[in-house]
């Protein structure tokens, strides 16, 4: 039986119970950034793995709650190890240019056999040569006829294609994916821990009266709250509205801004109040401590949360 809460890695495939208003974040297993709340309910039928709300697969992340889960699956058994094995299953596939080289590299070769055959057979039976000398004339033949010069024409062709691409900041680590890409018409590309980190950042903040422009990128709590030109100059701490609502927005949230021991930022929860954690973090207004009395979490169908309680 294995016990979590808030932050830990879940080390095993789990079949839950004891579950308190845990949320899991599966973005290692689904790329899905979205949170997935669970529960301890039985399911009936087939289902997919993503709607297997009362399981926990190994190398998730607990984001919110509390649960207990009883180890159904360890190792490679798990759903995350299938995955692993079956992505050491798959076959590395030629590029588009190393299929076109084989094709007239077999060619010269079959070219090769028949010369050396045709000038074995010449030599042996039309010109009584010996078998030593004909031999030698043979292997000869062969090696003459070898394009050695090919590969290096195409390393140097491939390397051109490389330092025009690093010219516009393009790196790339093996050569002949520059031909591959040159052949493209259509990049498809899983967005979320490729194209970006899966994390939020508030960059804008549009009250009432006033807009504020907020830097700093990541979940490092450095950056500004500064107004725009209608207030230019006036920081996040100085506006009374601006004060009350980065109150609401530290109170009202659920999520914790930690520093690792390698000095990263990360966030306990969703994406989406993490941003609003440290955005407050930038403001630096230092919100009252309360003893909650209760609270009413966010909803997508109401979309807002509440709390109450006592300095």
């Amino acid at each position: 039986m294995v016990i979590l809460w808030s932050g830990n890695r879940i080390p095993a495939d789990l079949r839950l119970f004891d579950v308190h208003n845990l949320r899991v974040e599966e973005v290692i297993l689904t790329r899905e950034s979205t949170l997935v709340s669970k529960s301890s309910d039985a399911l009936t039928g087939e289902k997919a793995l993503g709607d297997c709300l009362n399981l926990a697969c190994s190398g998730t992340t607990v984001s919110a709650g509390t649960v207990s889960g009883v180890v159904i699956a360890t190792g490679r058994d798990t759903e995350l190890g299938q995955i692993n094995t079956m992505m050491n299953l798959v076959e590395t596939a030629k590029t588009p240019l190393l299929v076109q080289i084989d094709k007239p590299g077999k060619a010269i070769f079959a070219l090769i056999l028949l010369m050396m055959a045709g000038q074995f057979i010449f030599g042996y039976l039309l010109r009584d040569i010996s078998l030593g000398a004909l031999s030698l004339s043979v292997i000869s033949l062969a090696v003459a006829a070898v394009p050695e010069g090919l590969p290096a024409i195409i390393s140097i062709i491939l390397s051109l294609g490389v330092q025009s691409m690093a010219c516009k900041h393009a790196i790339i680590r093996k050569l002949p994916t520059v031909e591959t890409l040159g052949a493209m018409s259509v990049i498809c590309s899983d967005k979320t821990g490729t194209l970006t980190m899966n994390e939020m950042t508030v960059k804008a903040v549009v009250l009432a009266e006033s807009q504020w422009r907020v830097s700093g990128n990541s979940y490092e709590p450095k950056g500004t709250i500064l107004a725009e030109a209608s207030c230019s100059g006036l920081c996040a701490a100085q506006d009374p509205v601006m004060a009350r609502f980065l109150t609401a927005v530290d109170i009202c949230n659920d999520s914790q801004l930690q520093q690792d021991a390698v000095s990263r930022w990360r966030i306990l929860d969703g994406p989406t109040e993490g941003a609003l954690k440290v955005l407050t973090a930038k403001g630096c207004v230092a919100a009252p401590q309360l003893t909650l009395a209760s609270k009413l979490p966010f909803n997508s169908l109401y979309k807002y949360m509440a709390v109450s309680g006592e300095r």
